[in-house]
């Protein structure tokens, strides 16, 4: 799993909006806050999502971008991004390279997943936040993500 102040994994993956997004589009233009869920339609994925969702202008004046990212195939993404009006985009994940690449697959019942995680990867690259959770069911706050990037921006 990659540590704060680690060169972010770099990777390119396909949305629920048809556009295929990598990390290294966003390097020198905007943060990337990488959110990490467990599946699409789920209550405490839904709940968080949409808390991000609520506070979308305050990480667009951040200058910060969400990428959501699970492993459920693309047109599960399109109906839960459609259902909750989510303005940023939905990563499909199919062979969880990306969870892989930054330790957070879940093991464990019928299919592994992702973890609930997140990072916040600079302008340069460079991962300056994570957080893993260690019990599923919590989440992190966009309270806390954006004052997370409000250090970045000082």
């Amino acid at each position: 799993m990659p540590n704060v102040g680690d060169t972010a994994p770099d990777f390119s993956l396909t949305a629920n909006d048809g556009k295929t997004y990598s990390l290294s589009q966003f390097r020198g233009k905007r943060h990337v806050v990488l959110v990490f869920y467990p599946g699409d339609d789920t209550p405490t994925c839904t709940a968080q999502l949409c808390d991000y969702r609520d506070g979308w202008s305050e990480f667009q004046e951040l200058d910060a971008v969400i990428l959501g990212v699970s492993t459920n195939d693309l047109a599960a993404h399109q109906k839960f991004a459609e259902k909750f009006a989510f303005p940023f985009p939905l990563l499909e994940d199919p062979e969880r390279q990306l969870c892989k690449a930054y330790g957070v697959l879940m093991l464990g019942g019928l299919l592994p997943v992702a973890n609930r995680a997140v990072f916040i990867i600079d302008k340069q690259g460079v991962i300056r936040y994570r957080h893993v959770e260690t019990i599923p069911i919590f989440k992190r706050s966009r309270g806390e993500l954006l004052d997370a990037l409000r250090k970045l921006a000082d």
